[in-house]
């Protein structure tokens, strides 16, 4: 489990009085700085982008995570940035969404804090944007995921864009059905905000961002270049930037994490000097400071109460929202590109490589849309990842999403088959396909000989295959020759991308045999009539005294 925290400090006048701006580029410490908080609520990764009814059950509980997280800011002066996969898993399930994750979600409806959205399931957005993604990636659609049976309506209202979110009406009610957008609603205080993760982001990346419409991000100091005094609120090619403070955010990491009694008064302390020690850095009318905490940071109610107390009683501090500080003036500013590794940006290439593979495979579904949409949340959870020491932890979500694409791509294929006798000069040539996949689809069966001793009398022939489950198609043939024949046996979609891998039969082949053994069960069939015809005629003939 992991949170983030943001700490915002603008410098005001400490006195009562109104105090003229300070000609001097550093602020003095007899000026308070201005402090928001933002702590965003998130969950671990490994759900695959949506938590099942279980899984919110377990983290809405009394002692779960999500409400331990609720019952540290709640009461505190801080602004909350909220994984919408927490939104969006409670209201998919509708009616049938444990009592106590709609309770949690009701009672964060009705916090006072103000709210400010984080990437779906927290995933790192410039991981895919530094692989050459013009945009960040976001959910498609849930409709995979949804029942009608837990909606008191059919299909979504059309104006499902501007009416409030479903399953907010109350826990005793059954929702209306809900469109994506309802699903992922909330009254944000500042929408088009994005937190990737510190010191992640290149120059490129805010091309992306801009073009995925987010006018605000939030950037470790060490990400950005700014002018001597400049404060936390910048502009960098026309994209509003909020910068945390590197020194004041390990300060406030190491807050959190203390344990022993003293450890916990220094720790203290030192947050407490960090934070004026960053805002001196900057001139009086533009400074600001932001801090934010460790993603993986298990946080304690007590510990950010501790941390937060220092800061509230401290008579050159004092709290303000973070909307107040990004309302700030803004100074000009350029990025220090911070890349991932070409390690792990190799690593998400092959995730977006597989994902692009599956995209074109689900076209022989029924409802490609549907397959496309849930497996773009199982990447974005992998993508929500935290890095840790350990890096097989990283490794082991990767391998885990393309094992999966891997047994996705090969969910329909041709059924193995002993050789087979063709005897007549045309017939058919039987070909069975299972289908692995949760929906129907339809493939094409393409058999091509590697002799001429057989001609393939349809190159394509169509094949209808229900979920779970095995067809058999009928191909043409025609015998033009005696002797066996290799045969290389492929499916393939409506627009001729290969499907699976081919298999290759042997077929023996016996051209003009068809006439002798009709005409000899002909002959056949006419000697036992015959022989019973006699042998009927003999009976009747016979004297019945015999």
């Amino acid at each position: 489990m992991a949170l983030g925290l943001a700490f915002t400090f603008a410098a005001s006048g400490a006195a009562a009085a109104p105090q003229q701006p300070l000609p001097s580029a550093v602020v003095p410490a007899s000026v308070a700085t201005q402090v928001s908080v933002v702590v965003p609520l998130i969950v671990p990764s490994g759900s695959g982008g949506l938590l099942d009814a279980e899984t919110l059950a377990d983290y809405t509980e009394p002692l779960g995570i999500l409400t331990r997280q609720l019952d540290a800011i709640e009461g505190q002066p801080v602004s909350v940035a909220i994984d919408p996969m927490i939104l969006a898993s409670i209201r998919v399930l509708g009616s049938s969404a444990p009592p106590t994750a709609r309770e949690w979600l009701q009672r964060l409806s009705v916090l006072s804090n103000p709210t400010v959205p984080l990437p779906y399931a927290n995933a790192d957005p410039t991981l895919v944007t530094q692989n050459g993604s013009a945009e960040t990636l976001e959910p498609l659609s849930f409709d995979f995921a949804l029942n009608s049976a837990n909606f008191s309506t059919a299909e979504p209202a059309t104006d499902a864009v501007t009416t409030p979110a479903p399953i907010d009406v109350g826990t005793d009610e059954v929702p209306p059905f809900p469109s994506t957008q309802q699903l992922l609603a909330w009254d944000f205080d500042l929408e088009n905000f994005l937190f990737p993760r510190p010191d992640t982001v290149v120059s490129s990346d805010l091309e992306a961002f801009a073009a995925s419409e987010y006018d605000t991000v939030v950037l470790s100091s060490n990400n950005v270049s700014r002018a001597e005094g400049a404060g936390s609120v910048l502009d960098v090619d026309g994209v509003r930037v909020l910068v945390s403070d590197a020194d004041a955010s390990a300060a406030m990491h190491t807050a959190l994490g203390s344990t022993l009694d003293v450890d916990v008064v220094d720790a203290d302390a030192a947050l407490a000097a960090a934070v004026q020690a960053a805002g001196a850095k900057q001139s009086a009318a533009t400074a600001s400071v932001l801090i934010t905490v460790d993603h993986s940071m298990e946080m304690s109610a007590a510990r950010l109460d501790s941390a937060l107390t220092s800061l509230i009683t401290h008579p050159a501090i004092t709290i303000v929202p973070l909307t107040e500080l990004a309302a700030a003036p803004q100074s000009a500013a350029m990025i220090v590109d911070s890349p991932h590794s070409e390690d792990r940006l190799g690593d998400v290439a092959r995730l977006i490589a597989a994902a692009a593979k599956e995209r074109s495979f689900f076209a022989i579904a029924a409802d490609p849309a549907a397959l496309i949409s849930e497996r773009r949340l199982n990447l974005l959870d992998v993508l929500g990842s935290i890095p840790s020491d350990n890096p097989a932890d990283w490794l082991t979500d990767v391998n885990r999403f393309l094992v999966d694409s891997r047994d996705t791509l090969s969910a329909i294929a041709v059924v193995e088959s002993s050789d087979s006798l063709l005897l007549a000069d045309n017939g058919f040539l039987p070909v069975s396909v299972s289908n692995g996949l949760g929906q129907a689809v339809t493939v094409y069966i393409t058999v091509k000989p590697r002799t001429a001793l057989l001609a393939v009398g349809d190159s394509r022939v169509e094949l209808h295959i229900e979920p779970n489950s095995q067809a058999k198609g009928n191909v043409p043939v025609q015998s033009l020759s005696n002797g066996m024949v290799e045969v290389t046996v492929s499916l393939s979609s409506s627009t001729g991308l290969p499907i699976g891998s081919s298999e290759v039969r042997d077929i023996n082949v016996q051209a003009g045999w068809e006439t002798p053994i009709v005409l000899a069960l002909a002959i056949l069939v006419f000697l036992i009539f015959g022989v019973g015809f006699v042998r009927s005629s003999l009976r009747r003939k016979k004297p019945a005294s015999e």
